[in-house]
């Protein structure tokens, strides 16, 4: 945990798709570089970052606002780069 607690930001869904198989695979590979605590909401529904089963439980569709939330002493500095990885309209192959 940090000293200063958790951060939190919120984040709306622009992928087409919403937060799909895909999207949520990068997500996770991106979560596995950070040592911080990395959690996702989307209401009530509270998901692992890196479990796949937990965040497709999000049911996400485009246009969903999501919070994510980091712990840890790298937080700060992932919060950046994973918000703008779920904000992302992904890609044509997605």
């Amino acid at each position: 945990m940090s000293a200063n607690g958790a951060i939190r930001r919120t984040v709306t869904v622009s992928n087409p798709r919403g937060f799909h198989m895909r999207a949520a695979m990068l997500f996770i590979q991106a979560c596995r570089r950070y040592k911080a605590t990395i959690v996702v909401w989307n209401g009530e529904k509270r998901a692992d970052a890196r479990s796949m089963m937990d965040l497709l439980s999000l049911n996400a569709p485009p246009g969903t606002e999501l919070i994510l939330e980091l712990d840890g002493e790298d937080a700060a500095d992932a919060i950046g780069p994973l918000g703008e990885l779920l904000e992302s309209p992904g890609s044509d192959d997605e």
